[in-house]
Order: C-alpha cells, then structure tokens, then sequence
C-alpha cells in the first residue's frame, strides 16, 4: 500500500494497486484505489538512473480517476484497449524527488 499524503481525496489517502498495464524495473503504470474513500487513481512511476553520477531521479504522478473511468481500465483487454489519452490533460499531483506540485496533465499521454 502506497501512502500519500499530498492526495485531496480525503482525509487519509492510502492506495493499494489493482490492476498493471506496465511495470519494468523503471517505470510503472497501475490502475489504483484508496484504501480509505474507495477513489480511483491512475498511477505513473518513472526513475532515471544517471550511471554515470549515480543519481536517481524518481517522479510519480497521481491522476484521479472517475469510478466510471476505473471501472473502465479495470476491464480493457490490454493496454492499447484501455485508451488513455484523456490523461494528457487530466490535472494531477506530481511528486518529483519528493517535491509535489500539481501538473496539467500526465506527459506521454
């Protein structure tokens, strides 16, 4: 369960994963649900390795997701089915190495 504080959905945000559409050792797209309120959010982790430094840099996005809309990606066949285009615009929370801000829309989307 990942704890996020920074979340308005209520008081005590706490999402647990339902279903992966990505997942390698850098990046991952998941389907989650708080714990708490029941809300649906859209996930994106993403690490840039710099090997030559050595330094990590770690960004998370968190979009909320209508029930409608989770309902809906909870049952696409794959990913290509799961049409995720409207994320490019949805506004989101973005934890950037532990700096969040909110952003106007997931990129790559």
């Amino acid at each position: 369960m990942k704890v996020t504080k920074h979340l308005d959905c209520c008081k005590a945000p706490a999402l647990e994963r339902l279903r992966v559409f990505e997942q390698s050792t850098h990046d991952l797209e998941a389907v989650m649900r708080c714990t708490a309120c029941g809300s649906h959010w859209f996930y994106v982790f993403h690490e840039y390795t710099n090997w030559a430094t050595g330094d990590d840099d770690l960004t998370s996005f968190f979009a909320p997701l209508t029930e409608a809309e989770g309902t809906r990606l909870l049952a696409a066949t794959d990913r290509a089915a799961a049409d995720l285009a409207f994320l490019g615009t949805r506004a989101s929370w973005m934890d950037d190495n532990g700096k969040v801000s909110r952003v106007k829309g997931l990129p790559r989307y």
